[in-house]
């Protein structure tokens, strides 16, 4: 997984910030899209999360938790969904875009 995150072609420089607040901490993400959409939400539907990110537990000061931030091109996106990998490496972070 970390030779995917330093790939220029697969990884994207981010930053994190804890919901407690602090400084803005630099991270390397791989992130997508997902295509699921949630029904009812109007005839094209909605999305759930409007952005997953995959980001390398080492990077990060402490575990990642709902509320807590990520900003990457200059959007900042508000954590929903925080998973850890089955070896606790990795975080899966579900995101949604903030005002």
């Amino acid at each position: 997984m970390a030779t995917l995150l330093a790939d220029p072609n697969m990884g994207s420089d981010a930053e994190w910030q804890a919901a407690a607040g602090g400084a803005w901490q630099p991270v390397r993400a791989l992130l997508s899209a997902p295509a699921d959409l949630v029904p009812g939400l109007g005839s094209a539907g909605g999305r759930a999360i409007a952005v997953q990110a995959t980001l390398h537990g080492a990077d990060l000061p402490q575990q990642p938790r709902r509320g807590d931030l990520l900003r990457w091109a200059g959007t900042s996106y508000r954590v929903e969904m925080a998973e850890p990998d089955a070896l606790g490496l990795t975080w899966r972070l579900g995101l949604a875009r903030t005002s």
